[in-house]
C-alpha cells in the first residue's frame, strides 16, 4: 500500500486573491474527503502574514488539513542553500545569479544562521497557528548541510524538496517539451535518512505549474504514469502543487486530484493522507529504510 500526499507550496505568499483561491480549494478537497499537507511561508517577504491569509489558514487548520513550515521570508531562492535542481530548469538564470553573489550568499550557510531563520518561523507558527511544526521545506529546493543540522537541533526530523521527476517542468517554453515520464537516479525513490539523520520525503512530480493547464489531458497522463510506477517503489508518495499553478487553472488543477485519486483506486488498495499525520503515525519513519546520497557540497 502506498499513501499518497498532496502538498502545497507556497501558502501566506500573494494577495487577497491567493488567500481566496487557496480558501476554495480546500474546500473543493474537503468535498472530495481530502486533505493536503499546505507548506506555509511565515513571513512572506519579510512581513507579517496577512489577516485574509491567517484566516485561510486557520480554516484549513480547523478543518483537517496540514500545516508545516516553507523556510521563513522565501525572498529569494537562496534562503537556505544553493540553487538546486529542478528549480535550475525552471529558471536556469539561478545558476549565474548564485555565482554573481556567492560572497554575499554563502555567510547565510551558516548553523547558527539558519537555526535563527528556523526558529523565527517556529514562533511565528505557535503564536499565530498554534501549531508546532515538525516537517520543513526549504524554498526551491536550495538547501545546505547546514540546515540540516539546524532543523535537527530544533527537533525537525522531516524534510521534502528532493525530485524523483521534474517532467512536470518540460512543458515551459525554454525547456523540451516532451512529458514522456523521466525518472532521476541520484536519489532513492522512497522516504530515505539524510544528513543529521532528517528523514527526506521525495517529491514525485508537480502537473499544475503555470500553463499546464494548456495541456491538461496530457499532465493527467503524466500522473498516472507516475502513480502507477511509484506503488511498486515506495510505500510513500509527495506531489507537488503551488498556489500560483492552481489559480492559473484552476479547473486542471481539480481535474488532475479527481484523475488520480481516480486511478490510484485502480491500482490497488491506496490511501491519501498528509505529511503530518504519517509522521505522527510512524508511518514516514517506518518508511525510511534506506540512506541517502553524501551529495552537498555546502
Amino acid at each position: 500500500m502506498t499513501d499518497f500526499v498532496w502538498s502545497i507550496d507556497d501558502a501566506g505568499t500573494g494577495g487577497e486573491a491567493a488567500a481566496a483561491v487557496s480558501r476554495r480549494f480546500a474546500r473543493w478537497l474537503e468535498s472530495r474527503s481530502l486533505r493536503a499537507t499546505w507548506l506555509v511561508v511565515p513571513k512572506p517577504g519579510g512581513q507579517p502574514l496577512s489577516a485574509e491569509w491567517l484566516d485561510v489558514l486557520r480554516e484549513a487548520r480547523d478543518a483537517g488539513h496540514d500545516l508545516q513550515l516553507h523556510g521563513l521570508t522565501h525572498g529569494d531562492c537562496f534562503e537556505f542553500g544553493p540553487p538546486a535542481w529542478p528549480a535550475t530548469a525552471i529558471r536556469p538564470a539561478f545558476v549565474e545569479e548564485f555565482a554573481q553573489r556567492r560572497e554575499e550568499l554563502l555567510p547565510r550557510y551558516s548553523v547558527d544562521n539558519l537555526r535563527a531563520r528556523i526558529e523565527e518561523g517556529m514562533e511565528i507558527f505557535q503564536r499565530e497557528l498554534a501549531i508546532e511544526p515538525v516537517l520543513f521545506r526549504a524554498p526551491c529546493g536550495a538547501i545546505s548541510q547546514a540546515m540540516f543540522a539546524a532543523l535537527a537541533e530544533l527537533g525537525i526530523g522531516y524534510h521534502s524538496c528532493q525530485y524523483i521527476s521534474a517532467t512536470g517542468y518540460e512543458h515551459l517554453p525554454h525547456n523540451r517539451g516532451d512529458l514522456t515520464p523521466v525518472w532521476t537516479d541520484a536519489i532513492p525513490h522512497r522516504p530515505y535518512r539524510w544528513y543529521a539523520d532528517v528523514i527526506e520525503a521525495p517529491i514525485l512530480n508537480e502537473y499544475t505549474w503555470r500553463g499546464a493547464g494548456a495541456r491538461s489531458a496530457e499532465f493527467i497522463e503524466l500522473a498516472r504514469q507516475d502513480a502507477a510506477r511509484i506503488v511498486t517503489e515506495s510505500p510513500v508518495a509527495v506531489i507537488l502543487m503551488h498556489t500560483h499553478g492552481i489559480a492559473d487553472d484552476f479547473g486542471h488543477a481539480c481535474r488532475l486530484v479527481d484523475a488520480v485519486v481516480e486511478h490510484t483506486a485502480s491500482l490497488g488498495d491506496h490511501t491519501f493522507t498528509t505529511l503530518g499525520q504519517l509522521i505522527a503515525s510512524g508511518a514516514l519513519a517506518a518508511a525510511a529504510t534506506v540512506s541517502g546520497p553524501d551529495s552537498l557540497e555546502i
